[in-house]
């Protein structure tokens, strides 16, 4: 089968985006018979019927919703890889466009840009902030060149997963909160106590879930932050118990305005990596700056592990 002209995929998708042969004909620059055209010969060329037309209104087939994700794909691809080279051109100057959560840009990138920077002067970073699966989707859409995220949900085919690190998670307290002054047995119910953990859709959130779900834990729906600041100053006054990996308390566990306590035995585990799409080749930058957020998110998660084991 021969491939698809860039031509008929950018006249498909316009198709798509505006529900008219006219309108895909105005955006194209060409006439409503050559968008009728081509639409029927990408057709006979893929063996399928991608659009029906039920009156004037005009609907995807499922093999034209299959289609069109990929075609978005394909010219997303080539206009990045087009700015690339635009870029490449002046002054020898290349690019890494980079997904983060807040927690990463935070704690982790500050650092990883610094020293980056030292070695790749001319490599411009940029960096997009959301949660995993707000990433995946910009991924997907050709919209990042890699993105830092957690692996929770089973593997999707169209991204590969370069594991970084893991990190745990733990009960965080303020120095005068209940759990502190004497032992308490929490067995399988924390329904007594404001839970306080990040992001309601967040793959952090759906790890919390899971497993007080298999351990059978009773609890109040948690209090959702989007940011790990913000979770660990309600904590310190008191307003709830926070759920936080240890390593973003460091200085707090070390002046003693918070304090540590297990989950469980094991605890909750994060894995961290990044996400790239299937297929992708990774620039000696790239490689560079991955190799970089894995010395720090270790070194960060070692430190704060210590620290939890003192303030526990």
């Amino acid at each position: 089968m021969n491939l698809p002209e860039i031509r008929q995929l950018k006249i498909f998708i316009a198709l798509e985006e505006t529900r008219s042969f006219t309108a895909a004909a105005n955006k194209n620059f060409i006439t409503q018979s050559a968008v009728s055209h081509s639409i029927k010969s990408l057709e006979k060329q893929l063996d399928c019927s991608l659009i029906e037309r039920m009156g004037k209104r005009i609907t995807l087939t499922p093999y034209g919703e299959v289609f069109l994700h990929h075609a978005k794909r394909v010219i997303a691809e080539l206009e990045s890889s087009l700015t690339k080279i635009e870029t490449l051109k002046h002054w020898g100057y290349s690019s890494i466009r980079v997904g983060a959560s807040d927690t990463i840009c935070q704690y982790i990138l500050p650092a990883v840009l610094r020293e980056f920077a030292k070695k790749h002067p001319k490599c411009e970073v940029t960096v997009d902030l959301g949660d995993t699966m707000a990433m995946q989707k910009k991924l997907a859409h050709g919209q990042l060149d890699l993105a830092i995220g957690i692996h929770l949900a089973p593997s999707d085919n169209n991204f590969i997963f370069t594991p970084l690190t893991e990190d745990t998670l733990c009960f965080v307290t303020s120095p005068d909160h209940d759990w502190v002054q004497r032992q308490t047995n929490r067995g399988g119910s924390l329904t007594d106590v404001r839970l306080i953990a990040y992001g309601a859709e967040s793959e952090t959130m759906r790890l919390i879930t899971k497993h007080f779900s298999e351990n059978v834990v009773k609890y109040r729906h948690p209090l959702s932050l989007g940011n790990m600041e913000a979770i660990k100053e309600m904590t310190k006054i008191g307003l709830g118990v926070g759920i936080i990996p240890p390593w973003v308390a460091k200085k707090e566990f070390e002046k003693g305005e918070l304090i540590a306590h297990t989950i469980s035995s094991p605890p909750p585990r994060r894995n961290w990596g990044v996400f790239s799409n299937s297929g992708k080749t990774f620039s000696l930058p790239e490689e560079e700056f991955i190799g970089l957020c894995r010395d720090q998110m270790d070194q960060a998660i070692h430190t704060g592990k210590k620290l939890e084991e003192i303030g526990a």
